[in-house]
């Protein structure tokens, strides 16, 4: 019989199985180095791409900023102009207003009524006067609360003051009341 030596085939075939086990190994090793060279650069391709983004995004913040900036410089001097023009509408009605109010007030006096002193302070009115009789200082009054610059008109005294020379006593009165020189 013969016989044949299988030994050194089982040796080659395991020198073989090691060196496949090696080359898959290797393979397998390799392909995991690439995919990982492959994921880093993907995510180093995003983080670049973020900070492009970020960049961007600062600039045009900057942009906007100086747009901002600039909407409150015109912001303040339109306000600034709109309360010039309010002062100037107040020093035009201010001129003409206390000139109409007087003429206003020297209308609707009754004859028999006489003003002995009238005061203005921080647009609160002081009237002071004689008048005949009581219905004179209403019909006075009366004629004050129609005026549009005249308001909150208040009897403060009404009394017997003098007698004439002719014999008729005259009434002192006092009225205070608001005005409105823009009306």
């Amino acid at each position: 019989m013969i016989r044949i030596n299988l030994l050194p085939i089982r040796q080659n075939q395991k020198v073989q199985t090691i060196r496949q086990q090696l080359v898959i190994g290797g393979m397998l090793l390799l392909a995991t180095v690439v995919a990982c060279v492959i994921w880093s650069a993907a995510i180093s391709s995003q983080v670049d791409e973020r900070n492009q983004q970020i960049t961007q995004k600062r600039n045009e913040l900057k942009q906007l900023d100086k747009i901002i900036g600039e909407v409150n410089e015109f912001t303040s001097k339109k306000k600034e102009l709109e309360d010039k023009l309010k002062i100037i509408e107040q020093l035009r009605k201010g001129k003409t207003g206390p000139v109409k109010a007087m003429d206003d007030l020297a209308t609707e006096i009754p004859n028999r009524v006489w003003l002995t002193d009238l005061n203005e302070t921080s647009g609160s009115v002081t009237i002071d006067g004689l008048a005949i009789d009581h219905e004179d200082v209403s019909a006075f009054m009366k004629s004050l609360q129609k005026s549009k610059y005249f308001s909150g008109i208040v009897l403060k005294h009404s009394k017997a003051s003098k007698t004439t020379s002719d014999g008729v006593t005259l009434y002192e009165f006092q009225i205070t009341c608001k005005v409105n020189y823009s009306a």
